[in-house]
This record gives structure tokens, C-alpha cells and sequence, in this order.
């Protein structure tokens, strides 16, 4: 029973070692924030602690590294994937907890989002365009085979516009969403369940 409690102890004394070197080594921490669902499907890795921070939901298919720290806190849901994994060593949180909106600022950028995402049958595509342009619409799937591609429009005027992406055909998975304007790229990732 000594043995034991001794080998615990170890463990957390090296567990608490290995934190204050990760957090010495680390340099600052990537906050993505949500007004409504964000999904988050890139590894996090142990150089760049990771707080993502949705009013709604956080859907989570990602692997939290050894020696990763990442911070999820959701309004109302969190919900883990399959392929969701926070590996031994990691610091891993998911907190369910009112997240408080935050007012979108006028921007000289593309603006693109999915809802809802994941989706079954249809999601709608909500971009905003800051400036007048014409707009190319591209679906791929995750291995870059293009599905649905428009030519570009006509020229439309600065505003928000609403795209809807029928899925009831698609096999599950995860999808790329392509809007290519005159000067700017944007894509977001779509998940077919």
C-alpha cells in the first residue's frame, strides 16, 4: 500500500514537473470565440495552448496533444465526435457555462459561417461581403473532389447574404466550403452527420 501511495505521489509530482516546463515553453494562447457554434477539428499542440469559447455549442472531433492545454466553454453544449481524444499528459477542460455574446465589428474582411454545422439534410452558408464583388461558391469534399461549384455572380453589393447547402445526398463526413471573391478567400470546414 506504501508503494503505492509513493508511486502516486510520484506521478503527480512529475505530472506538476512537466506543467510548469510545458507552460514555461509555451507561447500565447489561441482563442477562438463564437457567437453561436464553433467546431474545432485541428490537433492542438503542445507550443500553443488553445481557449475556445462558443455561446452556444462546441462540437469537438480533435486530439489534444501531450503537453497541449486547451479550454472549451460552451453556453449550452459540448459535444465530443468520435475521434475526440486529449491524450495522457494533456490539460483538457470543457466547461458548461453562459458565454456571453459579443458585437461583430464592421470589417474590411470576408466573413463566412455555417448553421447548423453539423448538419443532416441541408445548412445554410451566411457570408458577408464588405465591399461589392462577385462571389464563387465551391463544396469539396475532405479530399478535395469538387461536388458543387457556381461561376462567379454578378456583382453584388456589400451586405450579408444566405446560401442554402442541401446535404441529404451527401454521405457523412466532413465537407469544405469555398466563397472566392475578387480579392479575398475564405473557407469553412462543414460537417455532414
Amino acid at each position: 500500500m506504501k508503494q503505492t501511495l509513493l508511486l502516486i505521489s510520484f506521478c503527480f509530482a512529475a505530472a506538476a514537473t512537466q506543467a510548469q516546463n510545458v507552460t514555461q515553453r509555451t507561447t500565447a494562447t489561441k482563442t477562438v470565440f463564437s457567437n453561436t457554434v464553433a467546431i474545432v477539428v485541428d490537433a492542438v499542440k503542445a507550443d500553443t495552448p488553445l481557449d475556445v469559447q462558443a455561446v452556444e455549442q462546441i462540437t469537438a472531433s480533435n486530439r489534444v496533444e501531450r503537453a497541449a492545454t486547451a479550454t472549451y466553454t460552451a453556453g449550452k453544449a459540448i459535444v465530443f465526435q468520435p475521434g475526440f481524444e486529449a491524450r495522457a499528459g494533456s490539460v483538457f477542460a470543457a466547461i458548461v457555462s453562459p458565454v456571453s455574446a459579443r458585437a461583430t465589428e464592421a470589417s474590411a474582411d470576408l466573413t463566412v459561417s455555417a448553421w447548423p454545422n453539423p448538419f443532416q439534410d441541408q445548412t445554410t452558408v451566411e457570408y458577408k461581403l464588405p465591399e461589392s464583388s462577385t462571389v464563387k461558391h465551391t463544396l469539396t469534399d475532405s479530399r478535395g473532389v469538387v461536388l458543387r461549384q457556381n461561376a462567379p455572380t454578378d456583382l453584388q453589393p456589400a451586405g450579408v447574404y444566405k446560401v442554402g447547402v442541401e446535404g441529404a445526398n451527401l454521405p457523412t463526413g466532413v465537407y469544405i466550403y469555398q466563397l472566392q471573391t475578387g480579392n479575398q478567400t475564405k473557407t469553412i470546414r462543414l460537417l455532414k452527420q
